[in-house]
């Protein structure tokens, strides 16, 4: 498990991927760190399962992002292994991707939302 927590604190992205023959079989997420070990009397030369989620929900490079964003929204998760055909791992797909795919793809519409969307602006900016 030490090696997971360093491979989080090294990369800075807040998850480490476990794999098997290049196949994900764990997530180790932030979340895990905050839920399962922090303030616990935990040996970090303990096995990393014990506290990873196991066998976490994939999606293909073929998969619509509509389908990242379900998946997110209803088991929250926020970081999704990405397999290819043979089910090999090849990415990540982390919901600040999904949050930076939408600024990119629809800019101008991202750009102009008040900061709360039931808030209402009076007088546009600079009158």
């Amino acid at each position: 498990m030490g090696e997971a927590l360093a491979a989080v604190q090294k990369h800075g992205v807040g998850y480490v991927l476990i794999v098997d023959d290049g196949r994900p079989v764990g997530l180790m997420s932030e979340r895990e760190v905050l839920m399962k070990i922090v303030a616990r009397d935990v040996k970090y030369d303990e096995a990393v399962d014990t506290y990873m989620s196991h066998d976490p929900e994939t999606l293909t490079l073929k998969d619509p992002i509509a389908l990242a964003i379900q998946m997110m929204n209803e088991g929250g998760e926020r970081n999704i292994p990405i397999v290819d055909d043979t089910g090999e791992a090849v990415a990540v797909l982390r919901t600040v991707d999904i949050i930076h795919f939408l600024a990119e793809a629809f800019p101008a519409q991202v750009m102009n939302l008040p900061p709360r969307p039931h808030q209402l602006i009076p007088e546009p900016e600079g009158a």
